[in-house]
């Protein structure tokens, strides 16, 4: 029974009001599954794939750019930005026998809210640019805000095939400034993976109570 446990994946569904927002929906969960390939994946707290329930089967999508050699990883319990270090790695502990070592354990990143959320709030050590680059950092920054702002809009008016196509040069375009952890990788990644549900995953409307 431990087994089927540790190797079980939950199917799930996005769920959102008649007249709502796919984007103000929320994703639940409404069964599990047993997937031998699936189960393959490595765990990391900062995954590269994101997960969409298609019927009962499942669909892996990259999370972000992944470099040539990087691994293809899952996320077992919770994501780093949900949950803190010392709360979720004493589970993994407890019901998968691992401690974790991805970055987001090794440096400890925080919780969502307590991550840098501007420019000016990024360490010196995870700046991706020179003193040579400042001449064009104004520029690139107001790229990353013109493709956030335009992706926002794309995602308003339902648009979400324009507004994914967006998502790999919206993240380049972060990894340009900045190393994560930072507000805007986690924006990219729960918006994309928003987009993704809306687009290909189980999706039903609810009438409002």
């Amino acid at each position: 029974m431990e087994v089927a446990t540790m190797n079980s994946h939950e199917i799930g569904q996005m769920e959102a009001q008649r007249g709502q927002n796919w984007l103000l929906g929320q994703t639940v969960p409404v069964g599990c599954a047993l997937e031998p390939t699936l189960v393959l994946l490595n765990h990391a707290c900062d995954p590269t794939m994101i997960r969409v329930n298609i019927g009962t089967s499942t669909a892996g999508f990259a999370s972000r750019n992944i470099r040539k050699g990087e691994e293809i990883t899952d996320c077992y319990s919770w994501s780093y930005d949900i949950t803190k270090f010392e709360d979720r790695n004493p589970d993994l502990l407890k019901k998968y026998k691992f401690q974790c070592g991805c970055m987001a354990c090794k440096e400890k990143w925080t919780t969502f809210h307590d991550l840098p959320r501007s420019f000016n709030d990024v360490p010196d050590e995870k700046l991706n640019f020179s003193p040579e680059d400042l001449p064009h950092i104004q520029g690139k920054m107001m790229n990353v805000q013109k493709l956030g702002s335009k992706i926002n809009q794309l995602q308003q008016k339902d648009d979400f095939d324009g507004a994914m196509s967006l998502y790999g040069e919206f993240n380049a375009a972060i990894q340009q400034l900045m190393a994560p952890p930072h507000q805007f990788y986690v924006i990219a990644r729960r918006s994309y993976a928003s987009c993704l549900w809306v687009k290909y995953g189980n999706k039903i409307r609810r009438d409002n109570n």
